[in-house]
């Protein structure tokens, strides 16, 4: 886990709940906030919160480069509500083929690299801000990994089919057209051939921990998404995916 360090006032501002979530992570290769480097999960950090109006941006920055403390920023002059990633923040998208229930179901999952988290000043509730970001367009909490969750509407994704070697890209977009991921995967040889008989996939979102795992290691997988699920981390949608030729994920085509 990465050595954390934050102030009296930021620790004060987020609460005992939020500064223990806000501590309790390792950043693989998140950027940091001064320099806008990548940072090593092996060296101290510090956590900055910037607050604008009721909302408050958590991000870590090396420890040579910002002090932890809060930043007063500009508050927004639309209502706050659920916001994409910050500018810096990098997605991870892992493919995998995981059981729901005695059904095997091609699956991605899309998860922030280094945490943003969304915090409510006043009640100090820390939010992932790309599962609100969803949930606000569709996608629902997910509990238990049983069924497939209901269909997100008009969201959309593409995708390649894999090369050489085994890598495919992968274009997801939400329903104004904006592009949530666009990309490269490494789908198992199995999530091709359920993808094309579902014509769907579904995506999960959360705080999953899948960076470091094996290429190959579906139980794994399968045993963080069943504990993310559990603990109120997750949320999903089935998304439809057009299995296009090589080298091409042009959705509108």
């Amino acid at each position: 886990m990465t050595d954390i360090h934050m102030s009296e006032d930021v620790r004060t501002a987020l609460g005992e709940d939020g500064a223990a979530k806000a501590g309790a992570v390792t950043l693989h290769h998140a950027i940091c906030l001064g320099c806008q480097k990548k940072i090593d999960p092996e060296e101290p950090v510090n956590v900055v919160v910037r607050i604008g109006g009721r909302i408050a941006h958590i991000r870590y920055a090396h420890a040579e480069c910002h002090p932890s403390a809060l930043v007063e920023i500009p508050e927004p002059r639309t209502p706050a509500g659920p916001q994409a990633p910050q500018e810096g923040a990098v997605m991870r998208m892992t493919a995998a083929t995981v059981d729901h229930g005695g059904s095997v179901l091609p699956v991605l999952v899309a998860e922030l690299e280094a945490p943003v988290f969304l915090v409510a000043t006043g009640a100090r509730d820390l939010v992932d801000v790309l599962a609100s970001h969803v949930l606000a367009r569709g996608f629902s909490p997910v509990g238990r990994l049983r069924h497939a969750p209901a269909p997100a509407q008009q969201w959309q994704a593409a995708c390649t089919a894999p090369d050489a070697d085994g890598v495919a890209q992968l274009t997801v977009t939400e329903p104004d057209g904006a592009v949530f991921y666009t990309g490269t995967i490494l789908p198992p040889d199995p999530w091709v051939a359920w993808v094309e008989r579902y014509g769907w996939a579904v995506l999960y979102v959360g705080k999953i921990g899948l960076a470091g795992l094996p290429l190959g290691d579906q139980p794994a997988r399968t045993r963080l998404l069943r504990e993310a699920a559990a603990e109120g981390r997750l949320v999903g949608a089935r998304v439809p995916v057009r299995h296009l030729g090589r080298g091409r994920t042009d959705i509108g085509a």
